[in-house]
């Protein structure tokens, strides 16, 4: 599934596997506050103790079954367009996901969608200084041959196809498209948010939301540059950034 590319970022780079870690994220984190690391290294693990997601969430992931790693990005972009390293990120999973034979979408910011059910998520930490994102550590959780999901509104790649993957082989494929897409950053934001767009969950369609204690509905009808999500409530457009709302979908 994977080929070797010369530009790869993860090519020739620090790739650390650990049984289990509290999170991938954490494990890069402190590996970059002790040692420098360069672009590219990456950690993945079978089990998260406590996995993160977006917002102090939890990310619930059943042992040895899914896809666990985090890896370091140094951009180097102006704060104002770090929604580019979502973009980028989000479209190598959907590409990624379709080499195998599963068509999904993007829920905003980040998330990865398969009809109502959520396959993936993407957790972006970055560290700033003088107004530009230096370093970003980007875990991505995938769940590729859980085959139960008790209580938990997701799906995996062996319940879409009934068929199990190998982890390392999906990971080497993922990261070929992460150089991909990561490569071509600073050429094509244009062409990357009008792709981010049309991969977007529930685009033009009425959806409920959640802004503060209170339950809208509303139709997403535009991705702005900065990665705010605009919708049309009551007859009115409306921009919102990340954590000012959450789509609800049960």
């Amino acid at each position: 599934m994977s080929k070797y590319t010369a530009n790869n970022i993860f090519n020739d780079k620090i790739s650390v596997y650990v049984t289990e870690c509290l999170s991938t994220n954490d494990f890069l984190t402190n590996l970059l506050k002790r040692n420098k690391i360069n672009e590219g290294t990456s950690v993945r693990t079978d089990y998260q103790i406590k996995g993160k997601g977006q917002r102090d969430n939890k990310w619930l992931s059943e042992k040895n079954s899914n896809i666990l790693f985090s890896f370091l990005l140094s951009p180097k972009i102006k704060v104002e367009n770090q929604f580019y390293l979502h973009i980028v990120i989000s479209i190598a999973i959907v590409k990624c996901l379709k080499k195998i034979g599963i068509d999904c979408k993007i829920k905003w910011p980040n998330d990865i969608y398969i009809g109502e059910k959520k396959i993936a998520g993407i957790l972006i930490e970055s560290f700033i200084f003088q107004r530009k994102v230096q370093n970003s550590v980007v875990g991505i959780g995938l769940n590729l041959n859980q085959k139960r999901f008790e209580g938990l509104n997701a799906t995996s790649v062996y319940k879409e196809t009934l068929k199990e993957f190998d982890k390392i082989k999906v990971i080497e494929n993922l990261k070929d498209l992460i150089s991909q897409e990561y490569n071509n950053l600073h050429k094509i934001f244009d062409k990357k948010i009008i792709e981010y767009r049309k991969l977007l969950y529930g685009l033009y369609e009425m959806k409920r939301f959640k802004i503060g204690s209170e339950i809208v509905k509303a139709k997403i009808i535009d991705i702005s540059v900065n990665g705010e999500l605009v919708l049309n409530i009551n007859n009115k457009q409306k921009s919102f950034s990340h954590g000012s709302l959450s789509l609800l979908t049960d």
